[in-house]
């Protein structure tokens, strides 16, 4: 609770006007996001359902034509986050803290912090579930720690660099399209 109390502190008051707008943009991913997994779990549902009627294996070749419903729900994730992050860079909102939503230039050290983040919880998902399923198809005395936590490393890379570039750009943009409304509320 106290680290919830200084980051708010340090964050500063929020904006009514901007979180009511953040919260539409989330809304319309979020029901992007609940349709498409309905019907991602429907179409699971329906593959499951025609491979026991006709006595088809799906772990076969016929399997490996079908689109898998996982794949889908992956797609569904992606499209629901970044029509979100589009319709709040669109509105030139950055973050619904003061500190953030008045920014004229990119605040490299918050993108820094953001980012080291995002790739320390990467290098731990990835080295932490490649060695759980190491360990139950292989056993323990047959996974590859190094290896693991190389992998995890890349990750960290690439989640670190990524975040610089997303982030960042997403700040740049937004501060630009929030420059142009203030521009046009002035004419």
């Amino acid at each position: 609770m106290n680290l919830v109390k200084r980051w708010n502190e340090y964050m500063g008051p929020k904006d009514e006007r901007l979180e009511a707008v953040s919260n539409r943009c989330a809304k319309v991913g979020f029901m992007i996001l609940l349709f498409g997994s309905v019907i991602c779990c429907y179409y699971g549902i329906m593959l499951d359902q025609v491979a026991l009627t006709t006595d088809t294996a799906l772990a076969t070749a016929v399997g490996e034509r079908l689109v898998d419903p996982i794949q889908l729900q992956f797609g569904v994730i992606v499209v629901a986050c970044f029509v979100s992050l589009y319709l709040e860079t669109r509105s030139g909102i950055t973050s619904d803290r003061m500190r953030l939503a008045t920014v004229d230039k990119v605040p490299w050290d918050y993108v820094a912090v953001l980012s080291v983040l995002t790739g320390a919880l990467l290098f731990v998902l990835t080295t932490g579930l490649r060695i759980a399923a190491e360990v139950q198809i292989v056993g323990v005395e047959n996974v590859t720690w190094a290896g693991d936590v190389a992998m995890g490393v890349v990750y960290f890379v690439m989640g670190f660099g990524l975040a610089m570039g997303f982030v960042g750009l997403q700040f740049h943009s937004a501060i630009k399209r929030r420059q142009e409304l203030e521009r046009e509320l002035d004419d």
